[in-house]
C-alpha cells in the first residue's frame, strides 16, 4: 500500500474510534507511522475534524425557545402579539436542526468546496485526497455498489484499470450534477471520474484522449464516450497513463 491509498483510507476515519480488526486500516496506519509527512497530515486532519465537530455541538438554541413555543400554543389570545417572536424562534430552531443535520458533514467532508471545470475540479479533489464511501478490492463490486446507488456507468470502462486492485468509490454531487469517483491501486492511485456529459457544459473533450501533465507530477486525462464525461487522474506520467488506457476505445 502506498501513501496515496493509505491517505484515502485514513481520511474516512478521522472521527470516532478507530476500526478494530480491519487489516486495510491497520496497514494504512502503519504506512502513516512510517511517513513523517503522512503522519503529520493524519494528526492535523483528526484535530481539525474534531474541532469542527465540537464547534457544531457547542451551538445551543436560545434558553427561552421552549417557553416561547409553549406560551404561544397555550395562549391563543396572545397569538398575534407573540407571532413575530414565535416565527423568529421557530425559524431559528429549524436552522439549528438543519445545521446539526448537515453541517457536520459539510464541514468535515469538504468535497463541495471544489469549483471550476470538471477536469480541474477532479484534479484538485484527487490531489488533496478524496474521501470514499465504499471500499473493496474487487473492481466489479465497486461498480455494482455504485449501480445500487442509482448511478449510471458506461457499459465499458478501461479494462486495464478494472484489472487493477480496487480501492473504493463514492458518488459526488457537484454543481447539481452527479459524479462518481472510482479509485484503483496500480503502484500509484488512479482516480476515475464519471459524469453525464450533458450536465457539464464546460467539459471540453472528444473521443480521443487529451493528456494534461501538471508540474506536480500528476497527469489529467479527459475524454467522452457515449454521452459520458470521463476524467482520469494520477500521479503518473502521460506515458504511464497511455499504458493504463491501452486496449480501450471510447
Amino acid at each position: 500500500m502506498d501513501e496515496a491509498e493509505a491517505k484515502l483510507i485514513l481520511a474516512s476515519h478521522t472521527l470516532g474510534p478507530q476500526p478494530e480488526g480491519d487489516p486495510r486500516f491497520d496497514e494504512a496506519l502503519a504506512v502513516a507511522e512510517s511517513s513523517p509527512e503522512l503522519s503529520a497530515w493524519w494528526d492535523e486532519t483528526k484535530q481539525t475534524d474534531k474541532a469542527a465537530q465540537e464547534k457544531i455541538r457547542s451551538f445551543e438554541p436560545p434558553a427561552d425557545l421552549r417557553a416561547a413555543l409553549n406560551a404561544s400554543l397555550d395562549s391563543a389570545s396572545a397569538w398575534r402579539i407573540r407571532r413575530r417572536r414565535f416565527t423568529q424562534l421557530f425559524a431559528l430552531a429549524a436552522c439549528l436542526v438543519l445545521f446539526f443535520t448537515v453541517g457536520l458533514d459539510m464541514l468535515i467532508d469538504r468535497s463541495d468546496e471544489y469549483a471550476g471545470p470538471l477536469a480541474e475540479r477532479a484534479y484538485q479533489y484527487s490531489y488533496d485526497g478524496p474521501r470514499l464511501s465504499y471500499f473493496n478490492k474487487d473492481t466489479q463490486k465497486i461498480q455494482d455498489w455504485l449501480i445500487e446507488q442509482n448511478f449510471d456507468l458506461p457499459d465499458q470502462l478501461p479494462p486495464q484499470l478494472l484489472a487493477q486492485e480496487g480501492i473504493g468509490c463514492r458518488p459526488l454531487d457537484w454543481s447539481d450534477s452527479r459524479v462518481a469517483i472510482l479509485c484503483f491501486n496500480a503502484d500509484t492511485v488512479y482516480h476515475l471520474f464519471v459524469g453525464q456529459e450533458s450536465e457539464f457544459a464546460d467539459f471540453e473533450a472528444s473521443e480521443k484522449f487529451k493528456y494534461d501533465y501538471k508540474d506536480t507530477g500528476w497527469t489529467v486525462t479527459t475524454w467522452k464516450s457515449n454521452g459520458y464525461a470521463l476524467v482520469l487522474t494520477a500521479k503518473a506520467t502521460p506515458q504511464d497513463m497511455t499504458r493504463m488506457l491501452a486496449s480501450y476505445t471510447p
